[in-house]
């Protein structure tokens, strides 16, 4: 056979492994979804201590969408923005190149790029002037919702978009697989919330492996920062019946961004099949306590250093739901715990239980 047949083969059996935990899930949420386990007489009354929340534009009379659901929880959606955070990293006066330190590009040159950008998001263009397409599979461009990866044309960064309006924030069962898993599992968290962890969960990793002899040698990270666009509108969430005495609030971005350095690449990536390589990340996911996806595509080769660079920050526990420290034996036993939690999440939760987490 010859090695470009092995390497498609090799190719087309870590895509299958990739999905293998999706199906699992996938088919206890359709089991769930479709089960007698469900019913109810009609003649029971609603249960009045449900969460709820209520979204909206923040600062304009606007219509207001609801969501209400056992599986909300008080911290994932009213304590995954912290404002102050926020504003402190958002993008400086001037960035130097990762590979190139000698050379840098002002704030004023990048935001320039990006209002055009969308500009041209808003009269829903399939190709942008400035940037290159890296991932819109997760992006309704219609809608205008949802993730958008690009890479600028000029220079070594890469655009993370994240949109969100009050009526596709309270419709987690339309984005697709992985929110569907992320929102049962996660107490009603979505890909927009998860943005938010990135920068503050990557200056904790990069804290963490600073101050280990071993991991400092061999892993490294990109930068990040965040960037609101000037006409963003924000959205405020109204959470009802997660506080017995009183509603709660928060107010967060419709729109923002996490520009991130652009990593070179090896030729050479991550498999499945690859024993040590296996070992090595999630012996390294272990010392990070689990704070980061496991998932081997979230771990590439960098060009010249021959380091692991992790690309993937969004705070794991939270994705997931995990609520204590966790450590695995190998990817087999994550897959199944994971496999598990889910189950648990979607069928054996009591309401009374959900309700210690409001």
């Amino acid at each position: 056979m010859s090695l470009l047949h092995c390497k498609a083969k090799d190719s087309m059996l870590q895509q299958i492994s990739k999905k293998k935990l999706v199906f699992i899930m996938l088919f206890f949420f359709l089991l769930f979804k479709n089960s007698s386990i469900r019913c109810r007489s009609v003649l029971r009354e609603e249960n009045n201590k449900k969460p709820k929340i209520q979204v909206r534009l923040a600062h304009k009379k606007s219509k207001n969408y609801y969501l209400k659901d056992w599986r909300l929880e008080r911290a994932p959606i009213f304590g995954s923005f912290d404002k102050t955070f926020f504003n402190k990293k958002l993008l400086p006066e001037a960035i130097t190149y990762k590979y190139d330190p000698d050379k840098r590009v002002t704030k004023k040159e990048l935001i320039t790029k990006l209002e055009n950008l969308f500009g041209e998001i808003e009269q829903k263009k399939r190709r942008f002037t400035h940037f290159d397409i890296l991932r819109k599979s997760n992006f309704n461009r219609r809608k205008k919702c949802g993730l958008l990866i690009l890479k600028f044309k000029d220079y070594p960064f890469v655009v993370k978009i994240f949109m969100e309006t009050p009526k596709s924030f309270v419709r987690p069962y339309s984005k697709g697989i992985y929110p569907i898993f992320f929102y049962n599992m996660g107490g009603g968290i979505n890909r927009h919330l998860l943005g938010f962890t990135r920068v503050n969960n990557l200056l904790e990793i990069k804290e963490s492996i600073e101050k280990s002899p071993k991991w400092s040698k061999m892993i490294s990270t990109p930068r990040k920062w965040f960037w609101k666009p000037q006409n963003s509108k924000d959205i405020e969430i109204i959470g009802k019946n997660f506080d017995p005495k009183k509603d709660i609030k928060t107010v967060i971005p419709g729109t923002y961004c996490i520009i991130a350095d652009a990593i070179k690449l090896k030729n050479k990536h991550f498999s499945l099949f690859d024993k040590s390589a296996k070992e090595t990340c999630m012996s390294l996911c272990n010392y990070l306590d689990v704070r980061i996806d496991p998932h081997i595509d979230n771990f590439l080769l960098e060009e010249g250093t021959n380091k692991i660079v992790i690309i993937d920050t969004e705070h794991f526990p939270s994705i997931v739901g995990f609520k204590t420290r966790q450590q695995f034996n190998g990817y087999f036993d994550w897959y199944f715990k994971l496999s598990m939690k889910c189950v648990n999440d979607l069928l054996f939760t009591s309401k009374k239980e959900r309700m210690k987490h409001l």
